[in-house]
């Protein structure tokens, strides 16, 4: 599942207007929104353990490089391997339905713009050189109001701080 529990750089890269057929008069439109981030590579385990592995390795130890005083390395697996040199892009499939979508001001609170019941889906992910990794994906939320939608136009191809939740589950709702 993917999710971003802390507030993460990303790139509002598109916004649609969405509208239902028949939709009666006072209801507001919805809005599908892309985006784009740079993740470290070790975000992969949060779709599935194996894919770090699969597309990262460390580097031969006659070709390793210094680091820099002070600075962290971003991976202890830099390189890609070449299953990782040859897949490129790549999508993972599926769509979350019922996650929250927080663009975050840093301030908490109503500074914020919350949206709930977001469809997370179209996610694709690029694997590159040096422990990145580009993911791109798309939120659809059905019900959002004339001033949250004016706020969020004036994002497009502006870099924001986002959260995304899970959905919550209700542990009385599962049998054991």
């Amino acid at each position: 599942m993917f999710y971003l529990e802390s507030s993460t750089k990303a790139k509002l890269t598109d916004i649609d207007v969405l509208s239902q057929k028949n939709r009666p008069p006072d209801s507001n439109p919805g809005v599908k929104l892309g985006f784009s981030a740079e993740m470290p590579n070790g975000a992969l385990s949060m779709l599935d353990g194996f894919l770090l592995g699969m597309l990262y390795t460390k580097q031969a130890a006659e070709q390793e490089q210094q680091g820099l005083d002070g600075v962290e390395p971003i991976t202890d697996r830099p390189n890609l391997t070449k299953i990782g040199q040859r897949i490129g892009r790549f999508s993972w499939g599926g769509e979350q339905t019922g996650c929250e979508l927080t663009f975050d001001f840093g301030l908490g609170g109503k500074s914020d713009i919350t949206l709930p019941d977001v469809k997370v889906d179209n996610l694709h992910i690029t694997p590159k050189e040096g422990g990145t990794t580009t993911w791109t994906w798309t939120c659809e939320i059905n019900d959002v109001g004339e001033a949250v939608f004016g706020k969020l136009a004036t994002f497009k191809s502006r870099d924001v701080q986002l959260l995304l939740a899970l959905p919550k589950v209700d542990q009385s709702e599962i049998e054991n």
